[in-house]
């Protein structure tokens, strides 16, 4: 941004990746993560980074062993929990939801939290900054918030959409003083 100007990566997608998932894509330490499919049958198996300070592609990450096993029957969702990478994966069959958070000194992944207390369908949306547990109940308006420490949740309602439901996308957003100037522009005329 500070350069005003666009530049291209020179790196390819590697071959055996089939569909990147669009509302899946977080930023944790200075690199982009997307869940990716392999396969033809669309099931998420690999999380491809790519960092934003080298623009390169960076390794790939598989998911959890488990995500990966339960196949069609498991719907999972990248997210931020505590500044680490998670996965939240949710088993349509059981109502249930575990979250994976990725290890970076061991590059493995740690079971933090499993919610099986919730007797409807959720769809994950991730963590707040104080850690809480951001869900959809069953493909309505309606969004909880659980807090996991005091074992509370707090449902609220989205009064207007303007997009459907299953592209929502949300944001943490942090405040900054920083200021980043607009890049000057120069105006020729064409003969």
């Amino acid at each position: 941004m500070r350069k005003g100007s666009w530049e291209s990566a020179s790196q390819r997608i590697p071959s055996h990746i089939k569909m990147f998932f669009y509302r899946d894509d977080v930023c944790v330490d200075g690199r982009i993560h997307w869940l990716c499919v392999t396969d033809l049958e669309g099931n998420p198996r690999t999380i491809v980074t790519f960092d934003l300070g080298a623009m390169t592609l960076g390794d790939e990450i598989p998911l959890p062993d488990s995500v990966i096993d339960c196949g069609r029957w498991c719907m999972s969702d990248l997210g931020v929990l505590g500044g680490k990478l998670c996965v939240m994966s949710r088993c349509v069959k059981h109502y249930e939801c575990n979250v994976w958070v990725r290890d970076d000194h061991t590059d493995s992944w740690v079971k933090h939290h499993l919610f099986s207390q919730f007797n409807a369908r959720i769809t994950p949306y991730g963590f707040t900054s104080h850690n809480e547990f951001l869900f959809q109940l069953d493909h309505s308006p309606r969004f909880a918030l659980y807090d996991p420490v005091a074992a509370k949740t707090k449902t609220f309602k989205i009064k207007t959409m303007t997009r459907p439901l299953d592209r929502l996308k949300i944001f943490n957003y942090v405040d900054s003083l920083a200021w980043i100037p607009p890049a000057a522009t120069q105006l020729s005329s064409v003969s």
